[in-house]
């Protein structure tokens, strides 16, 4: 089976020059044990970030439409070196996400209004989002992106392999998605 493509673009987890933590050793298993392809990318500031996004919005990566942000977040945003941005404010998606996905592998970024949620979704035309609305342990939360990565790597990104997803997961994961406060919204459906 041809499994979809991850781009994991990932931000500095710690200060200082000696980055101990990243999400590599997942995506490795992933590539080891399902043949899930990956791209891997860092950003340490907003035009960093703006490059990765606009080289990967382009038909050669039709193949990567899985979108794994590897951040720090709060509520309703994500940090991006030291910028704080609302999902408001990531213009670099407007318009670009038909038949891809984001997960939002950062605390809390999820724990905005339904508005905001709908409005990044209608505005950047992603089928779906997901991630976590709390703060969630890093060894916990990785455990459940294998699944979560496995899941949606596995099918092509529709509306209606979201809510799949989303049923498989629950029923591999359900105390670990409860725990984290895992959540998916699909555009034009809200929540699942």
């Amino acid at each position: 089976m041809v499994r979809n493509g991850i781009l994991c673009l990932e931000g500095d987890w710690d200060e200082g020059l000696r980055r101990r933590r990243t999400v590599v050793p997942v995506l490795d298993l992933l590539r080891s044990q399902w043949n899930i392809p990956y791209i891997h990318r860092t950003a340490s500031t907003r035009d960093e970030f703006g490059r990765v996004i606009k080289e990967w919005v382009k038909s050669k990566y039709q193949s990567f439409p899985i979108l794994y942000l590897g951040v720090h977040g709060a509520p309703g945003a994500i940090h991006i070196g030291n910028d704080k941005i609302p999902l408001r404010d990531l213009h670099e998606f407007t318009g670009k996400g038909r038949d891809r996905i984001i997960h939002f592998g950062s605390c809390e970024t999820l724990q905005a209004t339904q508005r905001e949620l709908s409005e990044f979704l209608s505005r950047t035309q992603f089928t779906a989002i997901c991630g976590f609305k709390n703060e969630v342990d890093w060894l916990h939360s990785c455990a459940l992106e294998i699944l979560i990565l496995d899941l949606l790597s596995s099918r092509r990104i529709t509306p209606k392999n979201i809510r799949s997803f989303k049923t498989h997961l629950d029923a591999q994961a359900k105390t670990l998605v409860r725990s984290l406060k895992f959540h998916v919204w699909e555009r034009n459906r809200g929540k699942l």
